[in-house]
């Protein structure tokens, strides 16, 4: 059976894990889920030849030493593709592009263009023992109003207004509450548009790190059991 090691923390929840779990079953692809990478996770991996791939969607910043560009070069050049989404994956697959990591998602394509270029987007605080987030990653907040603005339920000025908001506030400290407050500061009757996202309900629906981090992990399923099947 391929593995496929998926290095994952606050980015996906337990019940999208398990949801991909099985799917990656029925196709004959085992997943390999591991927590947020640190320096040398992906050179041991390698070294033990356990998996087909590596997804890397989220590693330490601050706790331990981070994932090494030199590090994600040892690997490729051992032959192990190497994907990256959502957070540190994303930091890592524009900084190695050239060396052959591949990116993708919405996340991605944002820092490919330039467009953000703050490695602080894609942090959060969450929960030690879970991975549950308890702040909100600018990045997330960054997508949820260009779709607020798209679909004409904000004006593009108080679209910039709100983003400045939620930016002002240091990821530590960026939770639902303090985003409301910031919003209805700073928008007043504009906030609507806003606020009921914020809900312990709605939030995973516009979590984008999440969702790009799910279409990372589910395409590269599919290709794997693509390659499986052309092999037969």
């Amino acid at each position: 059976m391929t593995t496929i090691t998926v290095f994952v923390g606050p980015s996906l929840r337990p019940a999208d894990i398990d949801a991909l779990r099985d799917q990656a079953q029925a196709g004959g692809v085992q997943l390999d889920v591991r927590p947020p990478a640190c320096r040398g996770d992906l050179v041991a991996l390698c070294d033990t030849g356990h998996a087909a791939a590596v997804l890397l969607l989220d590693g330490e910043f601050g706790q331990n030493f981070a994932v090494s560009i030199a590090e994600i070069r040892a690997v490729l050049a051992a032959g192990m593709p190497v994907h990256g989404a959502s957070s540190m994956g994303v930091l890592r697959a524009v900084e190695c592009r050239t060396l052959g990591m591949t990116g993708s998602g919405w996340v991605y394509e944002r820092y490919l263009s330039g467009e953000i270029d703050a490695d602080a987007e894609v942090a959060l605080m969450f929960d030690p023992e879970n991975f549950e987030p308890a702040t909100i990653p600018l990045v997330n907040v960054r997508w949820l109003i260009a779709e607020k603005v798209r679909t004409g339920e904000l004006t593009p000025h108080c679209g910039a207004s709100a983003l400045l908001a939620a930016a002002e506030i240091n990821f530590r400290e960026r939770r639902p509450s303090r985003l409301a407050s910031a919003w209805r500061s700073r928008l007043g009757g504009g906030a609507h548009a806003l606020e009921p996202e914020l809900a312990d309900g709605n939030r995973d629906r516009w979590d984008r790190k999440r969702l790009d981090g799910i279409e990372a992990l589910r395409a590269l399923t599919r290709s794997a059991t693509g390659q499986k099947e052309g092999r037969r």
